[in-house]
């Protein structure tokens, strides 16, 4: 009797234990952004980065010096974006561009690239997702009904953040990858510094003209990644 009252105890604390212990919830950041319209949703679903934890890896020196010349043991954009959980709703993004990851993959300075990567947060802030429809948008189709009109913009959104430009000289002028494969001219961008010296409060670079603050650079000189945030007294990047 007490030896059948014993095993009873004992199954009840293991059931206990099993309802009390749960697994993390590994959810993707991509998750807080709604999905574009079907096939273009699945690509983001089915990406690495939208399925599986953070991998943090090692840490990325913030402006380290080295050369632009091709070089196997140099570390490409695609080595460095895992590494950056602020930036890592941007980084799935870019996987569905073929065009900008076979450059972000390629240590060959003939695809030198700075990424202009939004922190989370400003993903997060954006008043619509990368694949809606602007505001000056005259087209009749409309991106929530046409999956191929949603993966356009997408594409325009991922690379209107990349300059087929590394080292970036301070006030150089260039087009976005966007602008370049498309023809069309939107204008030139650059950085300067602000702060620091006579001005004080801490040096940082700015991209213009719409004055975009660059959190931190990471990566090597042929290979950065530029963390940004929201344009200044503005609730959208600065290419929108």
């Amino acid at each position: 009797m007490r030896s059948y009252l014993y095993i009873a105890l004992l199954g009840a604390s293991l059931t206990g234990a099993r309802n009390i212990i749960s697994l993390p919830d590994h959810q993707s950041k991509l998750d807080q952004i709604p999905p574009p319209p079907q096939q273009l949703h699945a690509r983001s679903e089915q990406s690495p980065m939208a399925s599986r934890p953070e991998n943090l890896g090692p840490v990325i020196p913030d402006q380290s010096t080295g050369s632009g010349s091709s070089d196997s043991n140099q570390l490409t954009i695609s080595d460095i974006l895992p590494t950056q959980r602020q930036i890592n709703i941007f980084a799935s993004l870019t996987r569905d561009i073929s065009s900008l990851s076979g450059r972000l993959e390629s240590s060959n300075a003939a695809s030198n690239t700075t990424l202009l990567a939004p922190l989370n947060s400003a993903m997060q802030s954006l008043p619509r997702k990368p694949w809606e429809d602007r505001p000056d948008d005259t087209s009749d189709i409309s991106a929530q009904r046409d999956e191929d009109k949603a993966a356009r913009n997408l594409r325009r959104f991922v690379l209107e953040h990349a300059v087929g430009v590394s080292p970036w000289e301070e006030k150089q002028k260039v087009r976005t990858l966007w602008s370049e494969e498309n023809g069309e001219d939107r204008g030139e961008i650059w950085w300067e510094r602000r702060g620091g010296g006579k001005d004080g409060g801490e040096e940082r670079r700015v991209i213009m003209p719409c004055e975009v603050v660059v959190e931190r650079v990471v990566g090597r000189v042929g290979n950065e990644v530029y963390k940004i945030g929201l344009a200044a007294g503005n609730d959208e990047l600065f290419f929108l």
